[in-house]
């Protein structure tokens, strides 16, 4: 359609006058290479939306376009320049006229559309941008956290090796009560609550003194309760 609209209509551009079609033909060919790229990419981001290569590609691809338009529309203006002065002589009609206006309507709102697209693409990329730098500072303040907490962490690490060790020694003294006083089932319970009993109060293992408790309890008759 664009190239009926400008057909016949010629263009003096750097002292050369050639073709409106043939002067627009470089740059028509790099739009719609850029346009199938685009399309392209916008394809693949539908499939894949946060990809931050596609974006940038999509970014730099409207960037060209909006370049290749501008071209595009200055060269449409300067032929409409010309075009009034051929109206006028004859030189061309005046559907050939109103075809290469409307022609240029076309091509602005192009531009205005890629320079819409490539103003929202560069939103997107501050914020991917800005999102990163957060995440960086954030990263950051948690690895200072983590050192700090590093000494803690040992400490709480050395409680928990120290906690297991006296259970284990308790266990095991408990077991030498239990071979050297005989005690079994109950008794050995009641040997075990003692044992705890006497550590809370004194801060250690007391499980090794309690076979001479034991040994006491079974010589000296227990009175029976009142």
């Amino acid at each position: 359609m664009a190239a009926n609209r400008i057909k016949g209509i010629t263009v003096e551009i750097g002292g050369d006058t050639t073709k409106l079609q043939t002067a627009l033909k470089g740059v028509n060919t790099e739009i719609r290479n850029t346009q199938s790229q685009l399309k392209d990419v916008e394809k693949l981001l539908k499939l894949d939306p946060g990809n931050t290569e596609l974006m940038a590609q999509k970014h730099r691809l409207l960037g060209q376009a909006v370049s290749e338009t501008k071209e595009k529309l200055e060269t449409l203006k300067t032929a409409a320049e010309q075009a009034n002065t051929a109206l006028a002589n004859g030189e061309i009609s005046q559907s050939q006229y109103d075809a290469l206006q409307r022609e240029i309507i076309e091509t602005e709102n192009n531009l205005r559309d890629l320079e819409r697209q490539a103003g929202q693409s560069a939103v997107a990329l501050q914020k991917i941008a800005a999102t990163g730098e957060k995440l960086k500072t954030v990263g950051s303040a948690i690895e200072g956290v983590g050192q700090k907490l590093m000494p803690v962490t040992a400490a709480v690490g050395g409680l928990g090796v120290a906690a297991v060790k006296v259970a284990s020694d308790f266990d095991s003294a408990m077991s030498q009560v239990a071979a050297v006083s005989g005690a079994t089932g109950k008794d050995l319970e009641a040997l075990r609550d003692k044992a705890r009993e006497m550590g809370s109060k004194t801060n250690s293992n007391t499980a090794p003194l309690l076979p001479r408790h034991w040994d006491l309890r079974r010589k000296i008759p227990q009175r029976p309760s009142a």
